[in-house]
């Protein structure tokens, strides 16, 4: 008999676990890191160039309308969102952006929640399935959760005019 023979033949895995232990592998693993750090770094430094672009060429009263969106959405759910909400109103009246009119809803003033429920209503056709879906469950929430029986009632309305 030969040599060969009295060898133990590796098996496939055995093989696929050395060339993952070679040199060449590690290289590969670390160049392959490096790119999508790099990828992932060239997308911040992008985004971070857009952002700055944009403050170039917004006016003035137009970044502090989106501070202010920002902060709305930011302070969601707490004692100051109110009271920004309504700062929001008396500057700038009701926002056009529908997630922002979906946040207003929670407000209790009955005008308002009317006022957010036709503009919905005007802009329903052009949104997604996704938006919409967002709209109906956010109107269902508030209808069952109003404490209002008008405000209970419109949005009743609403939900049956609205349909995917």
């Amino acid at each position: 008999m030969s040599r060969d023979d009295e060898r133990r033949k590796l098996s496939w895995r055995e093989i696929d676990k050395l060339r993952d232990q070679s040199g060449f592998s590690k290289l590969r693993r670390k160049r392959e890191k490096a790119e999508n750090s790099r990828i992932k770094e060239n997308f911040r430094i992008k985004e971070r160039y857009l952002k700055e672009l944009e403050k170039l060429f917004t006016k003035k009263d137009d970044q502090e309308k989106h501070q202010l969106i920002e902060k709305l959405h930011k302070s969601y759910g707490t004692k100051n969102f109110k009271k920004l909400a309504k700062q929001y109103i008396e500057r700038y009246g009701l926002p056009e952006d529908w997630r922002t009119l979906l946040l207003f809803l929670d407000l209790e003033e009955r005008k308002i929640i009317l006022d957010i429920i036709n503009k919905l209503k005007e802009d329903f056709p052009n949104r997604n399935i996704s938006e919409k879906q967002s709209i109906i469950s956010k109107l269902k929430t508030v209808a069952l959760t109003s404490k209002d029986e008008i405000i209970g009632f419109k949005v009743e309305e609403a939900l049956k005019e609205f349909v995917i």
